[in-house]
């Protein structure tokens, strides 16, 4: 299964040429200090369940969430320094400027985001949560998509696509049809030439049945 980045907006997917373009994938934290960092970080949030957004085991966030500095390129796999925090996040194009008009269910309440200090012992997280509670984007269709413009330029294509497509099938077919029809003229000469036998013909137009259905097929 192919991973993708868990970033809102970031179509980065782990593809066997990724590492060739620059591109590396980093799972989620296993301090749990650092992970929630990395939460915050991104801003994003699960209506469903009326809480942050919360990684699950091999979610990952691409390398273009961090900054060049963040990386450690000493050794020949490319690894995330001990500690650091991505902080590169671009909300959707046709969300931009408009975080205040996002629309989530009537009587939504943000669920506490548990943390700890640098000893592990919980704390309050209500500053944090308040701090970037504005700022989250909710995980929801609206946030998540294109605009109706740009899916209705894709759908368009991708009609265009399956129009052409039908018409080259078509071509092929009659293609096909007249391949065998010349075929079948040309053994029937043929045989009324008394070049071949009744039993050659036979098998010839056969073969040219099969031919051309395995061709179609």
């Amino acid at each position: 299964m192919v991973k993708c980045c868990s970033a809102i907006g970031c179509s980065s997917r782990c593809l066997p040429n990724s590492k060739l373009k620059g591109l590396t994938f980093h799972v989620f934290p296993t301090d749990e200090n650092i992970k929630r960092k990395w939460v915050l970080a991104m801003k994003r949030l699960d209506v469903n369940s009326a809480g942050i957004w919360e990684p699950k085991k091999g979610d990952v966030l691409c390398s273009r969430h961090f900054k060049k500095t963040d990386f450690d390129k000493s050794t020949p796999n490319i690894k995330l320094k001990p500690g650091v925090i991505p902080s590169i996040f671009d909300s959707p194009s046709h969300l931009q400027g408009k975080s205040e008009k996002l629309h989530c269910r009537k009587n939504f309440t943000l669920k506490p985001l548990p943390v700890t200090n640098h000893n592990h012992q919980p704390v309050g997280a209500s500053s944090y949560t308040e701090e970037f509670k504005s700022q989250f984007i909710f995980e929801h269709s609206y946030s998540v998509m294109d605009s109706p413009k740009k899916l209705k330029h894709k759908l368009d294509h991708v009609i265009s696509e399956l129009e052409d497509t039908k018409k080259s099938l078509q071509n092929v077919l009659d293609r096909e049809k007249r391949f065998q029809k010349s075929l079948r003229k040309t053994i029937r000469e043929l045989k009324d030439e008394c070049l071949i036998s009744q039993e050659t013909a036979n098998r010839l137009e056969a073969f040219c049945w099969e031919y051309c259905q395995e061709s179609i097929e």
